[in-house]
């Protein structure tokens, strides 16, 4: 038998039977970030929501004229994406200056997201930016943007920090992304998991941290483990 169980959904119910042979057999659950599970007893993880913020964020300060975005969402009804779709469209409509012109599936898939992309550029040519609910969707789109001749007109974001990712970023195409640093989120699960098979209580929710990149910060949370977590802890000091 095991003693505890680390899970990592792909949606809110898929893994429902092996939930409830846990809960039978007394064994504890970490959910470990993506989609949450209402049963388990603990989540570690990113905050979904803080995902879309500091996209919008990003547009907030480095576009002040505002104008039109667009979003590119993952899986319906899938938690990550909602949250992450939300955060980044209340934050960037109440800002006041943006109009979000198009919110559609992409469905994690690439060439979706390509061709979603396509036909939004068509309707609206001035467009100035893509966020995508991760990174694959969003090099999708970026391919959809330099076929369109926009690449300096249209910012485009990914989530998650995949290594495609960095190396689009320092191309000068991919405009961010936003890393959730799933290496560092996997040894928080595992120690929270030995601390509660020797018994220590933990919270419900153990927040693991995420960062903002563009070409600006990107080799400063792309280097091995021990200079990623000062950086993180520095951000952490100047509540970033």
């Amino acid at each position: 038998g095991y003693n505890v169980l680390l899970v990592s959904p792909q949606t809110d119910s898929n893994l429902q039977p092996i939930m409830e042979q846990a809960k039978a057999a007394n064994v504890p659950v970490v959910n470990v970030n993506d989609a949450v599970i209402p049963q388990a007893e603990h989540y570690v993880g990113n905050v979904q929501r803080d995902n879309g913020v500091r996209v919008a964020k990003w547009f907030i300060k480095n576009r002040p004229d505002g104008g039109k975005v667009a979003i590119v969402e993952g899986q319906a009804g899938v938690y990550a994406a909602v949250q992450r779709t939300d955060g980044f469209k209340t934050t960037i409509t109440e800002a006041g200056k943006f109009e979000v012109v198009a919110s559609v599936p992409g469905n994690w898939d690439r060439q979706t997201s390509y061709d979603a992309a396509t036909n939004i550029l068509q309707q609206h040519p001035d467009l100035i930016g893509f966020y995508a609910n991760n990174d694959g969707m969003a090099l999708g789109i970026v391919e959809a943007v330099k076929a369109a001749g926009l690449q300096d007109k249209v910012a485009v974001f990914g989530t998650d920090g995949i290594s495609d990712a960095y190396a689009s970023i320092r191309a000068g195409e991919l405009t961010g992304t936003v890393d959730s640093f799933p290496v560092l989120t996997g040894e928080v699960a595992l120690e929270s998991a030995l601390r509660l098979v020797a018994g220590q209580k933990l919270p419900r929710v153990v927040a693991t941290p995420q960062a903002l990149i563009t070409k600006d910060n990107a080799d400063r949370y792309s280097g091995a483990g021990d200079a990623v977590r000062k950086a993180l802890l520095e951000d952490a000091a100047a509540g970033n």
